[in-house]
């Protein structure tokens, strides 16, 4: 079973899904270079085709992994409606084939930033954070408001959560309570991206490329630069400097920041105490080291 660290390669795709790729993109595949970054099960690779194009295609098994089907097809519908100064790889087609579900887009010839993060990628990112906010105010896309990626103190259970994290469990209480008032802070009317971890994120040299957008929503841009630098969090920086660095272009209040980060850190801690179908298993790994620092950087903030 193919997990977040074994993505297929183009030669275990399926005859039948391979003549159906290449008749898609409009051409035979001669090149195949695999993207191991993320944490879908699906094919991902950048494919040199036989015109001389590169287009990136990723696909997806839905009858194995039918959620996961389920958020490239809510992918297709954003990106395809995303307009051309938003900075996203444009899709340039997606179907149905034999089961699966594929998306094509344009291939990006960039990387993801440093792990850890350094200085210099992060700064870059979080410019181009607050210069996405600018660009997709109001949202240019019809979409959801509701958060699925943020919250979860709410739901634990204090005994539990005291095995994983003392100090969230005495404050479970204050934590509740300031998600709630991160929830509403969360709302807006901006398109936001939900999903901006390193892996979803391409540096070329004079740009900075926001990928897979599955999980955008209606919202507040501050979710999306908490998302970043909950990341760097994660890695050993923090994130003050950064967030001061955005001030004047992205202005945000405080309070906002703690009580969306409260909830953000939520989701993280709850999605990393939860079972995942095997294969998956590497997710909840994630969230919960991503989790850690989020909360340290909550916990520095809070005093």
């Amino acid at each position: 079973m193919f997990g977040s660290k074994r993505r297929p390669l183009w030669d275990d795709l399926p005859p039948t899904l391979r003549t159906g790729v290449e008749e898609l993109v409009g051409s035979p595949v001669t090149r195949s270079d695999n993207c191991s970054g993320g944490f879908s099960p699906g094919f991902a690779s950048r494919l040199g085709l036989r015109d001389g194009r590169r287009v990136f295609v990723k696909a997806v098994d839905g009858t194995r992994w039918p959620v996961e089907a389920g958020h490239y097809r809510a992918e297709a519908v954003v990106t395809g409606h995303l307009p051309a100064d938003v900075p996203a790889a444009r899709l340039l087609s997606s179907s149905e084939i034999t089961g699966w579900t594929v998306l094509a887009f344009e291939c990006v010839d960039g990387a993801e930033p440093a792990r850890p993060w350094t200085d210099g990628d992060l700064r870059r990112t979080v410019r181009a954070v607050a210069r996405l906010a600018g660009a997709v105010t109001p949202s240019p896309v019809p979409l959801g408001t509701d958060h699925p990626r943020l919250g979860g103190w709410a739901e634990l259970d204090r005994d539990r959560l005291s095995a994983v994290s003392p100090w969230s469990a005495a404050n479970l209480t204050r934590l509740t309570e300031l998600e709630a008032r991160g929830l509403r802070a969360a709302q807006g009317d901006s398109l936001v991206h939900f999903d901006l971890y390193p892996h979803n994120i391409l540096l070329t040299e004079d740009r900075v490329v926001f990928v897979d957008w599955p999980h955008a929503r209606l919202g507040a841009p501050v979710v999306d630069l908490v998302t970043v630098l909950g990341s760097a969090a994660a890695d050993g920086l923090d994130p003050e400097p950064y967030l001061s660095s955005v001030a004047s272009t992205m202005p945000v209040e405080p309070g906002d920041v703690d009580a969306v980060l409260a909830a953000y850190t939520g989701f993280l801690v709850a999605g990393g105490m939860t079972l995942m179908p095997p294969g998956l298993e590497p997710i909840a790994l994630e969230k919960r080291r991503l989790g850690v620092g989020a909360l340290r950087w909550l916990r520095q903030r809070l005093g």
